[in-house]
């Protein structure tokens, strides 16, 4: 019995990594195409890719230059 739970415990492991291995990449996609590069974050990823599709909004929407504090509060608007 012992080995049995040592095996399904090394296949849970197995397709646990596959799992993260592809939305790791799914999300990289989803950066490169809203091109942007995540330094850190302590969001979870459908709120991280919410507030990268908010920015990139407000900054094509944007006439000139940057202004981060606009920024800042749009994403703190967006619910």
């Amino acid at each position: 019995m012992e080995g049995a739970e040592e095996e399904l415990e090394r296949r849970s492991k197995f397709l646990h990594s596959l799992i993260q291995k592809k939305k790791s990449v799914e999300q990289e996609e989803q950066h490169e195409c809203l091109n942007v590069r995540v330094r850190a974050s302590d969001m979870p990823l459908p709120l991280q890719n919410r507030a990268f599709r908010c920015a990139r909004d407000h900054l094509d929407s944007m006439p000139g230059k940057l202004d981060s504090k606009r920024l800042a509060l749009a994403l703190k608007k967006a619910d």
